[in-house]
């Protein structure tokens, strides 16, 4: 991890005057260019010798990371997550009706355009969202071998990499904007390759797991240098702000991933199918928030509640819909799918309606579409729907009293 940014003044001065000749530490993981000087810590000066013999030795330890302390090759995220706006969490009475969560999530989030058509939505709304970061969109193009999924050779992706320079500042732009209004960033792991594919995660062990955690923590911190910013604005969070993910085509083996996401500090896992119930912690003490099977509008058909697996059902096996009228009964469908299964759990178990998907193009935008059309609409429709982020959730699961939970759990499946 590179050194905090900080230079004391008397250094500065003394460097200034040419008192002092410094050197810059790179990154173990990256290469700071000549004229990149400026976006590298500093070494730190020589200490005095201690003129206290009886003083208390030096116990070697590094003071903790405070409030302005930046890290990350380049300077560019802050050393401390910075606080969000508050989550209003109230225990719940025995008894007392729950709030209808609701939990849009989105797998990648790459998309500049997309990502703003949410936000509108957000801002208009309330809703939080969480979205899911494929940690190699904080990677340039130019800069992908720094990358190595495990099983395949440095520089290969399922899914490519960041694009531009210019294109990961703008993406490190909107992550900001999101994690300032209350939104959470999750992580969606890096090269993407599934079953069938050299490198898949079905393949992967603890330590491969870790490596790949690691590495999409490491590209959060370290966009500033590669991306060639040499004075950021550094982002309010870093890589530890991830609690929890969802894995690649929901694969993994989870005996094996499960004690990694725990040392990094997770709190939940998204990456599991299930049942539209409320939700309980597994064995690792991470909170289970399953996609649950929903009925696909009136086609008499179910699917998880995912925008590719209801788009399957909703045409019928054809994936590649563009005609206009196709695509708007698509819409129609996807539409449908959340809003009955909202209105099922709202009027009986108010089961959580965890709704996962991507920012692809599927059927015209036709889930994009539906889903933000769906936000409005609920929001207006349901005086007490919170659409909140999978941290979020979990933070109210763990602010509740133990027996009002279970009795909540108790409740079972909701049918419709």
């Amino acid at each position: 991890m590179p050194p905090r940014v900080l230079v004391p003044l008397l250094f500065a001065i003394a460097a200034a005057l040419g008192l002092v000749i410094g050197a810059v530490l790179p990154s173990s993981n990256s290469t700071v260019a000549a004229g990149d000087a400026d976006s590298a810590a500093p070494a730190d000066p020589a200490p005095e010798p201690d003129s206290e013999p009886d003083s208390e030795p030096d116990s070697g330890t590094a003071p903790a990371p405070a409030v302005g302390d930046v890290i990350g090759a380049g300077g560019g995220v802050s050393a401390v997550n910075l606080p969000q706006p508050a989550f209003d969490i109230t225990p719940l009475a025995p008894g007392e009706t729950p709030p209808q969560f609701v939990v849009v999530s989105f797998d990648g989030s790459g998309n500049d355009a997309v990502f703003h058509r949410f936000m509108e939505t957000a801002d208009a709304t309330g809703a939080k969202y969480t979205f899911f970061l494929s940690g190699l969109y904080m990677l340039p193009d130019e800069k992908r071998y720094e990358y190595t999924n495990p099983g395949r050779s440095a520089g290969e992706s399922g899914i490519g990499f960041g694009g531009t320079a210019d294109d990961v500042r703008g993406r490190a732009e909107n992550f900001r904007e999101a994690y300032e209004k209350g939104h959470e960033i999750g992580t969606h792991f890096g090269g993407h390759y599934c079953q069938t594919n050299g490198g898949s995660v079905v393949d992967f062990s603890g330590a491969d797991w870790d490596s790949e955690l690691s590495q999409m923590e490491l590209f959060l911190d370290d966009w500033a240098a590669n991306t060639g910013t040499s004075t950021p604005n550094p982002l309010p969070f870093n890589g530890s702000v991830f609690k929890g993910a969802r894995t690649p085509c929901l694969e993994g083996d989870r005996d094996a991933m499960y004690p990694v996401f725990v040392d990094h500090g997770f709190t939940y896992d998204a990456s599991n199918t299930g049942f539209f119930q409320w939700p309980v912690q597994n064995s690792y003490g991470l909170w289970d928030f399953p996609l649950a099977t929903l009925k696909v509008g009136d086609t008499g058909r179910s699917a998880i509640a995912m925008d590719y697996n209801i788009y399957y059902q909703a045409s019928n096996g054809e994936t590649n819909i563009t005609d206009p009228t196709e695509c708007a009964e698509i819409k129609r469908l996807s539409y449908d799918t959340l809003m009955n299964a909202l209105t099922a759990s709202y009027n009986d178990t108010r089961a959580p309606l965890i709704w996962g998907m991507h920012w692809s193009n599927y059927a015209c935008g036709a889930f994009i579409e539906a889903t933000n059309e769906f936000v409005t609409n609920a929001t207006a429709q349901f005086p007490d729907v919170r659409f909140v982020s999978f941290a979020q959730l979990a933070e109210w699961m763990d602010a509740q009293d133990p027996a009002v939970l279970a009795a909540l759990q108790a409740r079972g499946t909701q049918l419709y």
